[in-house]
């Protein structure tokens, strides 16, 4: 058993790896590419505004998430001078970087 292990499967080992592909396999999740980047829509209300840095934060349940947006952001009821502290948003974005909780919004709702 012992010499079938380093006749065979050693170098079998040696050579996949010697070829990348144990490599590419480790460096590709299922499916984590493909979500990450994925919009979500969050509902709940406004804790705090920066009008001036376009920005603000607001809370679902008990989790906080800060927003961020822009001139490209579309308005579908409201304007960007709704976003004042304590009224009910619904945010649609995708997730900055590698963050779960600050958002790059594409829509809002005030």
């Amino acid at each position: 058993m012992k010499k079938i292990f380093t006749k065979v499967v050693v170098p079998s080992m040696l050579a996949v790896s010697t070829l990348g592909i144990g490599a590419v396999v480790a460096t590709m999740p299922a499916s984590a590419a493909a979500t990450a980047k994925a919009p979500v829509t969050l509902s709940g209300t406004i804790a705090k505004a920066q009008a001036a840095k376009s920005t603000f934060w607001f809370k679902v349940g008990t989790k906080s998430y800060r927003v961020i947006y822009s001139s490209t952001t579309k308005f579908t009821k409201g304007t960007a001078t709704s976003l004042v502290k304590g009224t009910a948003v619904k945010v649609t974005g995708k997730y900055v970087g590698k963050s779960t909780s600050v958002l790059k919004a594409t829509s809002i709702s005030a």
